[in-house]
């Protein structure tokens, strides 16, 4: 497998890592900014909640109270046995919370709370209550000049295998009339007995703006959890959708640019090699031989190129047929393949001409390597009908080094002297000499 392609197998991996690793932040992302959302609008939600009821409060004390206080009643805490007197404000936002929770079908439910409670169903009764508390106490000031800033506090629980908001907000004295109702109940015989039992301090006083309680709100979450998980599940569908169709769209890409490659290196292949024998033909023999002569000519390396035309070859076409001839070219091409090394070139020139490049070779050794290969060709036994075929080959060497005008001059030269090494009755490898125009070596 060809490098280009290895290093187009790890692009089209990393991209579908990436696209698998991004696609899973995503997805994690995406559910964890949907429950922050959640969480931060059931936030939103208390708020208007804990609004809604402090406002329906006013109302109630500044028009409901006021209007019975100007008639000579009023409110009280005992106002089932009192005629004419209502209930307390704080007992009238109890029984409002009951009712909008009922109304509501549970999305929210409200109830007033404090530590300083008139009665058992108002008390710091939960965990949560007895942990968020102490943390509005600390708000409080000694000597208010004017409302507080009160945070609201706020926890995420558990309740019946879903998640719900707990929150929990400040209900100072917004009134010299809050003040003075509640330090008055204080004194009362009835709550000094409440506080003994619940083992609170006596004698709690209060100034305008202090906490005399608060508002305990509780969203269930599952509803909310429940839509955005089902839009959340959608949208892990389209992100699964589109992620596929990516792997899809890189996939068909990447096996249409493998194939595109395969078919261009077969053409590549095809058009500089010889098919039957798999060898270089002439053009790409010239093509890779002219990168070893710009490398002779400039840096002052020698190279050797054989020049092989085989003996008898035409005799064999004529008795035995084309197909007898192609098997002897097999052969030779085999033959040749085998002594050389990784880095030299075999070549079919064409017909029955051979060549062989041997980069890094000097002239000596060359003329070595010609006599080695002739004796392999001259060894060559191909059985034919009722035949043995051998095969023969005369060999022109010729160098390539600074000197060298081109690649096709050096193939001239070869080719010159494998021409004076066929006309000779004993020399079967000649090597090309610029001064004696060839010069003979015996095998």
């Amino acid at each position: 497998m060809s490098y280009v392609i290895q290093q187009r197998k790890k692009i089209v991996i990393i991209l579908v890592l990436s696209f698998f690793v991004v696609g899973t932040l995503a997805i994690f992302v995406v559910r964890d900014t949907t429950q922050f959302f959640i969480e931060k609008q059931a936030e939103e939600v208390a708020k208007i909640v804990a609004t809604f009821a402090k406002t329906a409060r006013s109302v109630y004390s500044d028009v409901a109270i006021a209007k019975l206080k100007s008639d000579g009643y009023g409110s009280h805490v005992d106002s089932e046995i009192h005629e004419g007197y209502i209930p307390i404000p704080a007992q009238f936002l109890k029984e409002l919370g009951r009712a909008t929770e009922q109304n509501t079908a549970n999305l929210f439910h409200y109830r007033p709370v404090s530590r300083w409670n008139i009665e058992p169903t108002q008390g710091l009764s939960n965990d949560f209550l007895k942990w968020a508390w102490p943390q509005l106490e600390a708000q409080d000031q000694a000597n208010p000049t004017g409302p507080i800033n009160w945070q609201p506090i706020s926890r995420i629980e558990q309740e019946n295998g879903g998640n719900v908001l707990r929150y929990l907000t400040a209900d100072s004295a917004t009134s010299a009339g809050c003040v003075a109702c509640h330090n008055h109940y204080e004194t009362t015989e009835n709550v000094k007995k409440f506080r003994e039992q619940a083992g609170t301090p006596l004698g709690k006083s209060w100034k305008q703006h202090q906490l005399l309680g608060a508002l305990e709100i509780t969203i269930p979450l599952s509803r909310i959890e429940q839509v955005a998980e089902e839009q959340l599940n959608r949208a892990v569908l389209w992100i699964s959708a589109i992620f596929i169709g990516c792997l899809a769209l890189i996939g068909g890409v990447y096996f249409f640019n493998a194939r595109l490659h395969r078919n261009l290196e077969n053409l590549s292949w095809e058009a500089n090699h010889d098919s039957m024998t798999e060898l270089l033909n002439r053009r790409g023999f010239e093509r890779e031989a002219e990168v070893l002569w710009e490398e002779a000519t400039s840096g002052h390396k020698e190279h050797t190129l054989l020049f092989l035309d085989l003996d008898k070859f035409k005799a064999i076409n004529d008795t035995y047929g084309h197909h007898a001839g192609d098997a002897i070219l097999k052969a030779v091409a085999a033959q040749l393949s085998s002594e050389r090394r990784e880095y030299d070139l075999v070549a079919r020139l064409g017909g029955d001409e051979f060549a062989m490049l041997l980069p890094y070779c000097s002239f000596d050794v060359g003329e070595l390597v010609g006599k080695r290969v002739l004796q392999k060709i001259e060894s060559i036994r191909v059985d034919w009908q009722d035949s043995v075929l051998t095969v023969g080959a005369s060999i022109g060497l010729a160098r390539m080094d600074e000197n060298s005008q081109s690649v096709q001059k050096v193939i001239e030269q070869a080719d010159t002297a494998s021409y004076l090494a066929k006309k000779s009755s004993d020399n079967k490898v000649v090597a090309y000499s610029d001064t004696l125009n060839s010069r003979e070596s015996s095998v």
